[in-house]
């Protein structure tokens, strides 16, 4: 018997924390949704355990959640932000690199933080990191590619420790901190990257990118900070060998998709696209995979930036364009399961701790009456983890 192909959706940031007793998904009006919960089982995911939660922070759980779900145990796989988004941003990265998340902001001119993401608005910034690759010089080698939206990763190429700080504070209204080593022999790396942060500073404050933007009333991109820097990947364990499965990830550049890379997926990268055209990409690939692959990965960035703007009505927005999409499914003869990374929420605009809901369609049938976070307490498929998710689904 021919096994069915499976479709796994990873809808970031879907879940949400209850506001006067309802939530973005909950509010949504989202047919599809609903008729795939009624036809399907329900159940939660904790994606990342508390004891890993109070270790991070909340703002860098994605890879961890990711890890988890695809049915790993995060805690065997120490894994940094940099060098997974220089994986998931198609760079050579050689162990022992020194590799940085960083995000493109907006200072004044006392280096406090105005906008952690300049805009949000990606005008101009391929141009400025060519710039600053092309002339900033600090005392080793390095490369700056931007990824996605005001998103970037820094290389260092040369042999360096990871034990430093961030210069990142997390939060708009306090300025930039200075790089400082953790131990002896990370000096060197927090020197490097103290001084690309200031020459790099230098050189933007007045580039002619900035110098448009904020003509056309966009924040100007002019500092960069940093955070999360590592030196190391490790492989995980083949996730088509095991399950006997051809697997294809369709995710952007950045750490979901980096994961999935280091599981043995195949990859497709979404494009920098206007949300509409981002989700006709996604499933259009989707349904063209399927006639290759037996397991499709789609990771859906959407619904994650309006919560963290505090945004209820545009997360239920996005969310509702999204349910547009899966009619498709209705009728599909193999597995769809959603589910998203963690908790965002509207309320404090930022990741929180907590189980995120789990729809599984085409194999058994429970007794739900629509998919949000309350159904999914009741769902018969109870409080699962991402290994117990797949054995589930592989086992039927």
């Amino acid at each position: 018997m021919q096994k069915k192909k499976i479709v796994f959706l990873v809808i970031d940031g879907l879940a949400d924390l209850p506001i006067n007793g309802k939530t973005p998904l909950s509010e949504a009006r989202k047919p599809n949704l609903d008729y795939l919960a009624k036809n399907g089982i329900l159940g939660e995911i904790i994606p990342v355990e508390k004891v890993l939660w109070s270790e991070l922070r909340s703002a860098s759980v994605s890879h961890v959640a990711n890890i988890a779900l695809l049915g790993y145990d995060p805690k065997k796989f120490e894994f940094k932000r940099g060098p997974l988004e220089a994986v998931g941003a198609d760079l050579p990265y050689r162990e022992g690199h020194l590799a940085v998340r960083c995000n493109f902001v907006t200072v004044d001119k006392d280096l406090v933080v105005v906008d952690r993401h300049a805009g949000r608005n990606s005008f101009g910034l391929d141009e400025i990191a060519r710039s600053i690759n092309e002339h900033v010089k600090i005392d080793a080698p390095f490369v700056l590619i931007r990824t996605y939206e005001h998103r970037a990763v820094l290389v260092i190429k040369e042999r360096l420790s990871d034990k430093i700080t961030d210069s990142d504070p997390l939060n708009a209204g306090e300025k930039v901190k200075r790089i400082e080593a953790l131990a002896p022999e990370a000096e060197r790396s927090a020197k490097l990257l103290q001084d690309f942060i200031d020459k790099s500073r230098q050189l933007i404050e007045f580039h002619p990118v900035n110098a448009q933007r904020i003509k056309n009333g966009i924040p100007p991109a002019n500092c960069i900070l940093t955070r999360e820097a590592g030196n190391r990947l490790f492989a995980l364990p083949n996730f088509p060998r095991k399950h006997k499965v051809r697997a294809v990830c369709i995710a952007e550049n950045g750490v979901m998709k980096a994961t999935c890379m280091l599981a043995g997926f195949n990859s497709i990268t979404v494009p920098e696209l206007r949300f509409k055209s981002s989700l006709k990409f996604i499933f259009d690939n989707i349904k063209d995979s399927l006639t290759e692959f037996d397991f499709v990965y789609a990771h859906i960035k959407g619904p994650d930036e309006p919560a963290h703007d505090g945004e209820f009505h545009k997360k239920r927005e996005m969310i509702e364009e999204i349910d547009e999409k899966l009619e498709y499914f209705k009728n599909f003869n193999g597995i769809l399961v959603v589910t998203c990374d963690h908790i965002t929420a509207c309320k404090t605009r930022k990741h929180e701790y907590g189980a995120v809901p789990v729809l599984i369609y085409g194999l058994d049938k429970g007794k739900a009456n629509k998919f949000d976070e309350f159904e999914a307490k009741k769902g018969k498929l109870g409080l699962i983890t991402g290994k117990k998710l797949w054995q589930y689904v592989f086992s039927k």
